[in-house]
């Protein structure tokens, strides 16, 4: 079997380009402020999470559906589609342009980051690293490099300023050893999916199977798959409609209490901080009290008493009823 070359054997050096990434959203259920509390989280684990280990960065910023570059890759946040498929990472058809499109849910920074380090790491969706199956008789067969699939499980996430990001796959998943594994701990062990992960490979045979581990970590193994006939869908397109519902589970699942706690930490730093600024303003230049006053009734009329940036709807609900954030006064 003959594997396309590995990006985890390149020099790092090889992979210092800088891709630009625009987080917008085509659902009027995303507060801007939301949306540019979550991008700011994305960049943050990109260049201080993912590029230490993967050598690969981006810019990414939030910004209007209509103010898009053309040279900018571009994550949308869409309400639920009825094509199970359209979910995940895509090229245009006219122009191989690529863009991810996520589901809009709770907690879609988690389906947000999932999708962009995956983009990162594997941009073609078609490399390949090559390592022994687990079925017994396949000998060595070509892993598909996806540095979120083995690993996807909701408890395996973590947070950045309040938002939920996903953890990925270190180098070492896909070399063996003592570093085998991933950022947060979600998977342990080379070619091994956590609990709730899923690891592909392509056979000698043609054919693509899948290890599936549940929510207690226990795997079955699914296949063969055959990628022959799959129009003009990349195979990473092939392979994600396999489990059409992962990234909606990703956007709706419920947060881990440590995320929770994160949240809430963020939130009142949050607060402490922009009172802090207002305050110092106020003393020396005077009247910001009074128009930082009148802006905030017009949030909470809107959004609710106590909303900040990036707080999924489920939570702002919570939120309320489990804790009182005074706003600066």
């Amino acid at each position: 079997m003959s594997s396309l070359v590995s990006p985890i054997e390149k020099p790092v050096g090889d992979w210092m380009n800088i891709l630009d990434v625009g987080v917008t959203t085509l659902t009027a259920q995303v507060h801007p402020d939301e949306l540019a509390a979550i991008a700011r989280a994305l960049q943050i684990q990109v260049v201080r999470d993912f590029f230490p280990e993967w050598g690969v960065s981006a810019v990414v910023a939030a910004m209007p559906f209509s103010a898009l570059p053309a040279s900018t890759i571009p994550i949308i946040i869409q309400d639920d589609l009825t094509d199970p498929h359209a979910n995940g990472f895509h090229r245009a058809r006219r122009d191989d342009a690529p863009y991810i499109v996520v589901p809009y849910g709770p907690n879609w920074s988690l389906a947000a980051s999932h999708e962009l380090l995956r983009m990162l790491a594997n941009p073609s969706g078609s490399a390949r690293v090559a390592g022994r199956s687990r079925m017994q008789g396949q000998g060595t067969v070509d892993y598909m490099l996806d540095v979120c699939g083995p690993c996807q499980g909701v408890e395996a996430a973590y947070a950045i300023d309040g938002v939920a990001v996903a953890d990925f796959c270190t180098k070492g998943f896909y070399r063996g050893g003592a570093m085998a594994g991933s950022f947060a701990g979600g998977a342990s062990a080379a070619f091994e999916p956590g609990a709730d992960g899923i690891v592909t490979w392509l056979a000698d045979d043609g054919l693509l199977y899948q290890a599936r581990a549940n929510g207690t970590g226990r795997v079955r193994v699914h296949g063969g798959f055959s990628p022959a006939n799959r129009g003009g869908m990349m195979l990473r397109e092939l392979v994600d409609g396999l489990t059409p519902d992962r990234l909606v589970r990703l956007s709706n699942a419920s947060c881990p209490a440590a995320i929770l706690e994160a949240t809430q930490n963020a939130r009142r730093a949050h607060f402490a901080s922009m009172a802090r600024f207002r305050d110092d303003i106020a003393w020396r230049f005077g009247e910001i009290r009074e128009q930082a006053a009148a802006v905030e009734p017009l949030r909470a009329a809107r959004w609710g008493e106590g909303f900040v940036p990036a707080m999924p709807a489920s939570e702002r609900v919570l939120e309320r009823s489990a804790l009182t954030v005074r706003s600066p006064s």
